[in-house]
């Protein structure tokens, strides 16, 4: 189990030892995408970037090269909820990983030469998404799903905010968002727990000043959006309203969405793929945030096939909020108690799971106590669930590609959604 310590400032210190020779360690900032005012979208990704962009006594290709002359491995994340810092090096070089982590953290300068040069950087990210159709069809399904929230707009920006973003805004979201109160110092691996916080209250003596995201709940709108573009395929995916990473339906969520969608044995991929020929690939998915959630669907399939594919896929959910087989349910839990599993045998995905269930439910769950929550679920769960989903009136649906919108979208949607 991860180990625990606050230290007085409100850093939080978490390790979780494991018999190998690496470590995975890093910082977690509970401040993400969601909590940027309307003069700030695309700060957290773009600040992402700059925090590897040089610090008083280290260059940028400095940071690179001190973390490879090492065969280590730097990253960094931004999501809807929390920003991520991190780097993966042997064990005996945690030390240094540790002061690189301090330095970029605490003393990155934001040099305004490296802040064009970076944004250049971000608008190619943005013009490279574009190209691609899941990242456009997710974009735009996002947008009608949470059309007046900022969850509704993309992590990266846009060009003209990327642009318009200056360096006074960047150190002042730091400030008032990089505290030891919002981060948490963790890491996984071959570590002991007095080991990484003798290195916490060597490095980590960030400020206490500062604010706590205030999270404000969206309102779900939904509609349809159809997106003509000249592609061989049709890209669709459907969404609706689901629930919170706090709620306690969470695994029949997540055992549904297996069933449902989430493997080659699932109903989705047999029915519409391997019955019918009807697409090549065709999955479920489920989101989850500390105040919200959704669930829905993908596929890519012909312009003829797309308005058969909804239907059918969207049957089949009609379906499995009547009757689940034993087998399926079986099934699904042994996917998802593998899957648990394998993520905690590395250290990445161990300290990735310790520090979000320390920020989102302030506690840690055992693998025994994750098991038995799968093995808890029961097929009326599952059907719950599935009505559940049905029982939202708003769902939203995206479709991009050599395609117009049609009246039989809408018919479909009212044949299934209350």
């Amino acid at each position: 189990m991860p180990e625990m310590t606050t230290l007085p400032s409100g850093l939080r210190i978490i390790s979780d030892e494991m018999p190998v020779r690496s470590v995975t360690i890093g910082l977690w900032v509970n401040v993400g995408a969601r909590h940027e005012h309307e003069n700030e979208h695309g700060l957290a990704h773009l600040l992402e970037h700059m925090a590897f962009k040089g610090t008083n006594t280290r260059t940028a290709q400095q940071i690179v090269e001190e973390v490879e002359d090492v065969g280590g491995i730097v990253n960094a994340y931004t999501g809807k909820d929390q920003t991520a810092y991190y780097m993966r090096v042997l064990s005996r070089d945690v030390r240094l990983a540790t002061d690189i982590l301090s330095d970029i953290f605490k003393n990155s300068i934001f040099d305004n030469t490296e802040l064009d040069r970076e944004k250049g950087v971000v608008i190619q990210e943005i013009g490279e998404c574009e190209d691609n159709p899941d990242d456009v069809l997710f974009d735009n399904l996002n947008e009608i799903s949470y059309p007046h929230h900022i969850l509704g707009k993309t992590i990266l920006g846009t060009r003209e905010s990327i642009k318009d973003m200056t360096r006074q805004q960047i150190i002042s979201y730091v400030q008032k968002y990089y505290h030891a109160h919002n981060v948490v110092f963790a890491a996984s691996g071959g570590i002991k727990h007095q080991e990484l916080l003798a290195l916490a209250q060597e490095f980590m003596n960030f400020s206490q000043d500062g604010s706590i995201p205030h999270t404000n709940t969206p309102e779900w709108v939904g509609g349809v959006r159809v997106i003509e573009k000249d592609l061989e395929q049709v890209h669709l995916a459907l969404s609706v309203p689901s629930i919170s990473s706090l709620d306690n339906r969470f695994f029949a969520s997540e055992i549904f969405s297996m069933i449902y969608g989430g493997s080659m044995s699932s109903r989705l991929f047999q029915e519409v793929r391997e019955k019918r020929g009807l697409v090549y690939s065709i999955s479920s998915f489920s989101s989850y945030l500390v105040d919200t959630g959704c669930f829905g669907f993908y596929a890519g399939t012909s312009a003829e096939s797309a308005t058969e594919v909804l239907d059918i896929s969207l049957k089949e959910l009609l379906n499995l909020s009547h009757s689940v087989k034993d087998e399926e349910l079986n099934r699904a839990k042994a996917q998802l108690r593998s899957g648990v599993i394998m993520s905690l045998e590395n250290p990445s995905g161990r300290i990735e799971a310790a520090v979000r269930q320390q920020m989102i439910f302030n506690k840690f769950f055992s693998p025994d106590e994750l098991i038995e929550r799968i093995d808890s679920v029961t097929k009326k769960d599952i059907c719950d669930f599935g009505a559940y989903l049905l029982s939202s009136s708003k769902p939203a649906y995206c479709m991009l590609g050599a395609v117009t919108e049609t009246p039989e979208i809408k018919q479909i949607l009212d044949n299934y959604f209350n």
